[in-house]
């Protein structure tokens, strides 16, 4: 099996952007909130997603830097990988608005950043980190690759974030963190195994930023 069979957040961000959200039947990517977890859900995924609070204890440690490089776009925002990983870009279905840093062609962070004039609206919604998490939630739920899923809240430099939580057939980790900042929607998506997503997991949340240098900025 070819390691990058599937890239989830390459092929369903943008679809699930552009489509209008369909009234009632949209999925919540939040409501309720449990204990932490940095795993998918093994609960059968319900009309409204079970949550989680991630990251929000004062007790999380600050995390290191050391071995780490600054990666990104102006337009995508700038978060810290290990120093080997390598700039991602896919043969087929690439797109634009995506920044991508992978570690071996398995393990992938994909950076995105949209604007309210990028995004179908439908009549009644409502611009924001809601919005596009709702949305996403709804396409990854109905993706056939993905066997469990479910909505969490966590932090993100300081902003509150939703997070969707996902489990792939074939044992892939892929979460995607969805906030606004200004009046910009951005996103931070990880697909891979379960000790990176461990390892990237507090970078995400602590160095994303839009300054190139300073992390957290």
């Amino acid at each position: 099996m070819m390691k990058n069979k599937i890239l989830l957040g390459s092929v369903t961000l943008l679809s699930a952007l552009m489509i209008a959200a369909c009234g009632n039947g949209e999925k919540k990517a939040t409501e309720t909130t449990a204990a932490p977890t940095t795993e998918a859900t093994t609960a059968t995924p319900t009309t409204t997603a079970p949550t989680t609070t991630a990251g929000a204890s004062s007790e999380t440690k600050e995390v290191s830097l050391a071995d780490t490089k600054r990666i990104g776009r102006e337009d995508t925002g700038y978060v810290n990988v290990p120093k080997d990983w390598v700039e991602f870009k896919e043969i087929e279905g690439n797109n634009p608005q995506q920044y991508q840093y992978t570690a071996d062609g398995y393990n992938v962070v994909t950076l995105t950043g949209y604007s309210k004039d990028q995004v179908k609206l439908g009549k009644n919604d409502t611009w924001g980190a809601e919005l596009v998490a709702n949305r996403l939630y709804t396409t990854y739920e109905n993706n056939s690759e993905i066997a469990k899923i479910q909505g969490a809240k966590s932090k993100v430099i300081g902003i509150d974030a939703f997070v969707i939580q996902s489990l792939t057939k074939d044992g892939k980790y892929f979460f995607t963190w969805i906030f606004q900042k200004g009046d910009k929607v951005y996103t931070v998506a990880f697909d891979g195994d379960k000790s990176t997503l461990q390892k990237m997991f507090d970078l995400i949340e602590q160095t994303w930023g839009l300054d190139p240098k300073t992390p957290g900025k």
